[in-house]
């Protein structure tokens, strides 16, 4: 979306052991599956309010940068107040640790939306397939790669209730990833974590506790504190349907709120 939550994905890491006892990844997956079930219908043109907080480097991991942004549910058109006026574009506008942003065109996860349905549906071949997209990697980045492209997909795209689903039951599926009862996300919430321990660095994708819903990604470097020296990540501090680009779910339309 307008944070261009795909270039956050990095590090390729390497499963390993790690995570916290108690509530296992399978579970944590079946209750985001579940939820992502119940959600409401969505389409390829749907267009999506979020507002996010970033730490879009490590140097800002105490103070993340707040932002708000449009896209549609597929991520090819997005919107943002650039200076006062409204942009809508094939565009990307990323946060700097200053709060900036410089337009360029939006990347797209390896995996399109229109193919999302034809995902598969049994966790442990989806993983496979994700573990191989778009490229063949050694089998100890299997477990890395999936993960964050799944990581990407999440943060690109509002997908439909089944691909979504699926999407969860496969993270759950994923060889060294545990649940993380005590994460906490950029904004400093306390959340529900999959995470994954590795030589490359621990990574983390994060949910709701309550609701299960997607709210953020981010890299933990060798721990597992985003504020810590070399994290950095994104969560959603609120997402809603709009009726089109610059409108907010309260309906006003104008320049971007402050930070």
């Amino acid at each position: 979306m307008g944070y261009q939550g795909n270039g956050l994905v990095q590090g390729n890491a390497a499963p390993a052991s790690g995570g916290a006892a108690g509530l296992t990844a399978k579970a944590l997956a079946d209750r985001a599956a579940a939820a992502a079930l119940s959600g409401p219908a969505v389409t390829a043109g749907q267009w999506v309010y979020r507002r996010w907080a970033v730490v879009a480097t490590p140097d800002n991991a105490a103070s993340p940068v707040t932002a708000e942004g449009w896209a549609t549910a597929d991520n090819t058109t997005a919107a943002a107040f650039i200076g006062g006026q409204l942009e809508v574009g094939p565009w990307a506008w990323p946060l700097t640790p200053a709060g900036g942003s410089a337009r360029r065109p939006r990347d797209q996860p390896a995996i399109s939306y229109s193919s999302l349905g034809s995902l598969p549906a049994r966790p442990r071949a989806l993983v496979r397939l994700l573990a191989r997209t778009p490229v063949r990697r050694a089998r100890a980045w299997h477990a890395g790669h999936a993960f964050e492209l799944i990581a990407e997909l999440l943060q690109s795209y509002v997908m439909p209730a089944e691909p979504a689903a699926r999407i969860y039951r496969a993270l759950g599926a994923i060889r060294g990833v545990t649940a993380d009862e005590g994460a906490r996300d950029v904004a400093g919430r306390h959340s529900a974590g999959f995470l994954l321990t590795g030589t490359g660095g621990n990574q983390e994708i994060i949910v709701d506790p309550q609701t299960c819903q997607f709210w953020g990604y981010q890299f933990l470097g060798s721990g597992q504190d985003i504020h810590a020296g070399g994290a950095w990540g994104m969560t959603t501090l609120h997402q809603a349907f709009v009726p089109g680009p610059g409108v907010r779910p309260e309906g006003n339309l104008g320049p971007a709120k402050p930070a």
